[in-house]
């Protein structure tokens, strides 16, 4: 059997993104003033393939813009990223835009215009079945049409590729379709959703929970708890490293594009986790998204090593 050489599919949204800086987030009436602007493409799938291919993977983006600025920039960075952009173009649709608010403490509170990200069809992703063929991970989300997410899944199962979902935005989804995905990382936030939960549990409380309801391959990031790991076998809570966090906006996409690239090294879930962790604490102590993604050869200087305990 002939071996395939890693590749990273990121499918979802790439659209323009306005970053803001504001002492604290509004109060209902409240008019603030920015300190700080700043513009460049974004989106959660688009940010992963940014930060996979930093990291040294081969990255193909699926996507969808619309014929203006927005949609020529996605495609500009992503080439000038060494990514093969792989662009459904929408031409009476705007590309998709995105404002993100950062307060003093380094939190972000995000608004997307989705754009002609929510017109990415299904039929255009079969006709990029051979692209997509090529993939040996893909990275999923929930930023575009469930229809679409559902037809890349349909496309990797038929052609033995990994899949990972990250179900951001939180909506409620079946669990039988959560189970399909070879790894679901939702955060804390999107968990309690899928899990239909009123309340915020603790990490062995959330284990227990994910374990009852069969979703035994997750990997649930805690944001300054760290990242709890399900496997059939174990439940394993991995601690976040301590950092100054300057922005957050970005943390995740960097977590989800260092897993995917660790898993497709053979590495093992533990090192794939403590990898991710080491990608997206350096990311939050920078402004901004593509400006905090690290390379590999940055993250050797600063490596640290983390020991998970069991639950």
């Amino acid at each position: 059997m002939e071996v395939k050489e890693p590749v990273i599919g990121a499918i979802g949204l790439g659209g323009e993104s306005v970053f803001l800086s504001v002492d604290h987030f509004h109060a209902p009436g409240e008019t603030l003033r920015a300190e700080g602007f700043f513009m460049e493409p974004g989106g959660k799938a688009y940010n992963q393939a940014v930060a996979a291919a930093r990291l040294g993977a081969k990255v193909y983006f699926f996507g969808a813009v619309g014929s203006d600025y927005g949609g020529s920039l996605c495609r500009d960075v992503l080439e000038a990223e060494g990514i093969t952009p792989v662009l459904q173009t929408v031409p009476d649709a705007n590309t998709a835009y995105a404002c993100i608010l950062t307060d003093r403490n380094g939190e972000n509170q995000v608004t997307v215009s989705r754009g002609a990200a929510d017109i990415l069809s299904p039929d255009f992703l079969y006709e990029q079945e051979s692209c997509i063929a090529q993939c040996t991970h893909l990275l999923l989300g929930l930023e575009c049409p469930i229809e679409a997410t559902t037809a890349a899944l349909a496309l990797a199962k038929k052609h033995g590729i990994f899949t990972i979902l990250n179900p951001a935005p939180a909506i409620p989804l079946d669990l039988d379709f959560l189970r399909l995905f070879d790894l679901i990382t939702p955060n804390l936030q999107e968990a309690t959703v899928l899990l239909g939960l009123e309340h915020t549990p603790e990490p062995a409380e959330l284990a227990q929970l994910l374990c009852n309801a069969g979703l035994t391959n997750a990997v649930v990031t805690l944001g300054s708890k760290g990242s709890l790991l399900i496997t059939p076998s174990q439940q394993m809570l991995f601690p976040a490293l301590p950092v100054t966090a300057v922005d957050t906006t970005g943390a995740g996409d960097t977590f989800n594009a260092a897993l995917a690239v660790a898993i497709s090294q053979d590495q093992s879930m533990a090192e794939a986790i403590e990898f991710a962790t080491n990608a997206s604490a350096w990311s939050v102590c920078r402004n901004h998204v593509l400006d905090s993604l690290p390379t590999a050869n940055e993250l050797v200087v600063n490596y640290r090593k983390i020991i998970p305990c069991s639950l």
